[in-house]
């Protein structure tokens, strides 16, 4: 981060150097120097990122960004035909250094919150807990449809409490968006991000007032997405932890039933998950997630 912010004032005092001179001979040493530090820097966060969550994919995205304009200053200052626009594109390489080393600051800020040097654990637990949290959305929007198919038998129209309650999904869906978006700064597999696009579409979806069982099937394949996801990211927490030490770990994920020779009622899709295993969440959430989570399985409630 700090070699970043460097090197984008060298890059401004360039940009400042070509606007005073653009035919100084020294411009184009000098703007080719830099340009081996901002590629060498990239390489060092590329390895980085190899071995850890914790240097998010927008930040390497800046970086390379940064780089890209790094190396079009180099042209402008390397051809004399272009001379005069040399200082306007380092300009614009000196901005885009300063948005990667911003990135990487929020990076850094969430490294300092980290319990691992990869990230995993973090990840997981966040995606876990979201999981759980759109499962209780989804339980919420499974009562709020039937309560509105009954009154829709009955002839009447939506009262204010369930109005009001449609609005709660929506800004709960939201939420979920919103968070997904912050796992997804941190997620170098891109999983977490398109949930968040997912997760956007569905509220846009309930803000609009389009609150039908076709959304709820939509929210049902969002949160075995989000199961899935979190299964991947355990299996790479194992696969880190397996490299540091021999002993075998749970291979149980904490929402998906492990292997068994089960069959019929007994082969549930998804383990219901335990009453402690659900903190955070107030009393009735918890019992909309275990009630959610006993119909995926097919049990009547």
């Amino acid at each position: 981060m700090q070699e970043m912010l460097q090197l984008a004032r060298q890059q401004d005092a360039l940009a400042n150097k070509a606007k005073q001179n653009p035919s100084d001979p020294s411009l184009r040493s000098e703007q080719s120097a830099l340009a081996q530090g901002v590629q060498k820097a990239s390489d060092r966060l590329n390895s980085q990122a190899k071995r850890s969550a914790l240097v998010s994919p927008k930040s390497q995205k800046a970086v390379s960004d940064a780089e890209q304009k790094v190396e079009q200053a180099t042209k402008d200052a390397s051809d004399q035909r272009n001379a005069s626009q040399a200082s306007g594109t380092m300009s614009d390489a000196a901005d885009a250094l300063r948005q990667a080393a911003a990135s990487l600051t929020r990076d850094r800020e969430r490294a300092g919150n980290s319990q691992s040097a990869s990230g995993l654990p973090e990840l997981l637990a966040q995606l876990q807990q979201l999981a759980r949290q759109q499962g209780s959305l989804n339980g919420q929007m499974q009562s709020f449809l039937q309560n509105a198919i009954q009154q829709q038998k009955q002839g009447q129209q939506m009262s204010p409490e369930g109005q009001a309650l449609a609005k709660d999904l929506a800004r709960t869906q939201r939420d979920v968006a919103r968070k997904l978006d912050d796992v997804g700064d941190a997620d170098a597999s891109g999983k977490a991000a398109e949930l968040a696009r997912e997760a956007r579409q569905l509220a846009q979806s309930l803000e609009q007032g389009a609150a039908d069982p076709t959304v709820l099937e939509r929210q049902q394949r969002l949160f075995k997405r989000m199961l899935d996801a979190g299964r991947t990211l355990e299996n790479d927490q194992k696969d880190e932890s397996s490299r540091r030490e021999s002993k075998p770990g749970d291979q149980n994920n904490p929402f998906v039933p492990p292997s068994a020779n089960a069959s019929g009622k007994a082969a549930l899709k998804y383990r219901v998950p335990e009453w402690n295993e659900l903190r955070g969440l107030s009393n009735e959430e918890r019992r909309l997630v275990i009630e959610y989570f006993r119909r995926l399985n097919g049990d009547k409630p």
